[in-house]
C-alpha cells in the first residue's frame, strides 16, 4: 500500500520574513509570514493540491509570485487598451506611468502580494517631500490603489492586499504639509489683446475662437471640418473626445457670428478633406514661410526656392497638442511683456463674463458643466438657451 502524501505545510523563510509552501520540491512564496494574505494564499494552494492529487494546475503557481514591477508592466498593457478614445490613448495613461515609476523606485522587486499600506505611505511621504501639490499626491496614490484593485481581479492577487491599502485615506485640505493647487483665475482680456499680435496667425485665431465659445484648450485643438453643423445661424460643434463621453454625456459647443467669421477661411481650406483639423502646426509653418518670402528684399536664388526636405523624419503635426498651444501663447505673452497666462484662464474669463450678464446656469450650459438629474426636457431647454446666448454675443 502506497504511503499517503503529507499535506504541504505553511513554512517560514526566516531570511526574508516570508511565508512559503514547498510543492514538488519548489518553494512558492506567499507573502509576509503570519499575514492574512499569506494564509489565504496558502489555503488556496493547499486546496488545489488536495483536489488535483498532489499537483498544481496553473503554471504560474509553481513560480515566484509576481513582483510590483511585473504588476506595473501588466497594468500598463491593460491601461493602454482601456484608456482610449477614438482609437487614441488618453492622458490618463501618462498619470498611470508616473504612479508606476513611483512603485518601481520604492519597491519594484517586492512581491506584489507583500505590498502593504506601510509601503504606500512611504511612497506618499516621498512625493510630499518633493513638494507636490496635495491634489496631485492624492491622485497618484489613488492610481497606485487602482493598480492593485485591478490585480485582484485580473491576476488573482488576494483581495486583502487591496483592502489594506484602502485604510490609507487621502490628504485633507488644510490638514497636511502639502501646498494647495493655485486656482485658475480669469485673465484680463486687455492682456490677451496685447499678447495676440505676438502669436502666429493660427494660434491667435485659436485663442479668439476659444474665448468666444468658452472652450477648453483640448476642444479648440480638436475641431475638424466634419464636426461642425452649419445648418443654422448658430453653428454647432459636437465634441466627441471630451473627458466624460464614456459616461454617455454629450458636449455641444456653439459658434456665434464673430466666431464664424474667424472659422470660415479655415473651413474653406479644409473643404476637400473633412477629416482635417482646422488648426494645425503645418498651416502655421506654411504661413510663416509665406510671410518670410513676402518680406524678403533680395532676389530668391534658384537653390533657395524650396529648401524643404522631401521625406523629413519629423515634420509639423496635423493638429496642435494642448501643451504646444499653451507654450505658444506663453511665449507670445513673454514677448509682449505681459504676465504669462494659460488657455484655461481664457475659458474662465469668458465664463465670468457670461455668468455676470446671463447668470450661473447660462455659464454652466456654455462651458459644458454637467448637472445632476438632468432630464431630456431640461437638456433641450439648455441647448436652446446656449444657442440663444451665442446668437446674442457672437
Amino acid at each position: 500500500m502506497a504511503r499517503p502524501k503529507s499535506v504541504p505545510g505553511y513554512l517560514h523563510h526566516k531570511a526574508s520574513g516570508r511565508a512559503f509552501v514547498r510543492i514538488n520540491g519548489t518553494n512558492i512564496y506567499l507573502g509576509p509570514y503570519n499575514s492574512k494574505a499569506s494564509k489565504e494564499e496558502y489555503n488556496r494552494i493547499r486546496k488545489e493540491w488536495l483536489t488535483n492529487d498532489g499537483q498544481l494546475i496553473g503554471n504560474s503557481t509553481a513560480k515566484e509570485p509576481i513582483t510590483v514591477n511585473g504588476l506595473c508592466i501588466e497594468y500598463l498593457k491593460h491601461a493602454k487598451v482601456y484608456y482610449r478614445k477614438n482609437g487614441k490613448i488618453t492622458p490618463e495613461v501618462n498619470k498611470i506611468e508616473v504612479a508606476c515609476r513611483l512603485l518601481h523606485e520604492h519597491c519594484g522587486e517586492l512581491p506584489a502580494i507583500e505590498f502593504t499600506r506601510r509601503h504606500l505611505k512611504a511612497i506618499r511621504q516621498s512625493v510630499i517631500d518633493r513638494g507636490w501639490k496635495r491634489k496631485t499626491v492624492n491622485e497618484r496614490i489613488g492610481h497606485v490603489k487602482r493598480i492593485f484593485k485591478w490585480a485582484c481581479e485580473a491576476i488573482d492577487l488576494p483581495a486583502s492586499v487591496y483592502q489594506e491599502l484602502q485604510i490609507l485615506s487621502g490628504l485633507k485640505k488644510g490638514r497636511s504639509v502639502c501646498p494647495e493647487s493655485e486656482k485658475v483665475l480669469p485673465v484680463p482680456y486687455d492682456i490677451v489683446e496685447k499678447t495676440l499680435p505676438f502669436c502666429s496667425p493660427v494660434i491667435a485665431d485659436m485663442a479668439r475662437v476659444q474665448y468666444l465659445a468658452g472652450m477648453r484648450p483640448g476642444e479648440i485643438c480638436a475641431i475638424r471640418f466634419c464636426d461642425i453643423n452649419r445648418s443654422g445661424d448658430v453653428w454647432e460643434f459636437d465634441y466627441r473626445e471630451h473627458k466624460t463621453s464614456h459616461h454617455g454625456h454629450d458636449r455641444t459647443i456653439w459658434f456665434g457670428s464673430r466666431a464664424q467669421a474667424i472659422l470660415t477661411p479655415y473651413l474653406m481650406d479644409a473643404s476637400d478633406d473633412p477629416e482635417k483639423y482646422l488648426f494645425s502646426p503645418r498651416d502655421t509653418v506654411r504661413m510663416a514661410n509665406i510671410e518670410k518670402r513676402e518680406k524678403r528684399k533680395t532676389k530668391v536664388q534658384p537653390s533657395q526656392i524650396s529648401r524643404a526636405k522631401k521625406n523629413p523624419k519629423v515634420g509639423p503635426g496635423t493638429r496642435y497638442a494642448v501643451q504646444s498651444y499653451r507654450q505658444a501663447l506663453q511665449r507670445a505673452a513673454e514677448k509682449a511683456g505681459v504676465e504669462l497666462w494659460s488657455p484655461n484662464q481664457l475659458r474662465h474669463t469668458r465664463a465670468t463674463e457670461i455668468r455676470k450678464e446671463y447668470g450661473l446656469e447660462a455659464a454652466q450650459i456654455i462651458l459644458g458643466h454637467e448637472k445632476a438629474d438632468v432630464t431630456q426636457i431640461y437638456a433641450e431647454r439648455d441647448k436652446q438657451k446656449g444657442i440663444d446666448i451665442m446668437r446674442a454675443i457672437g
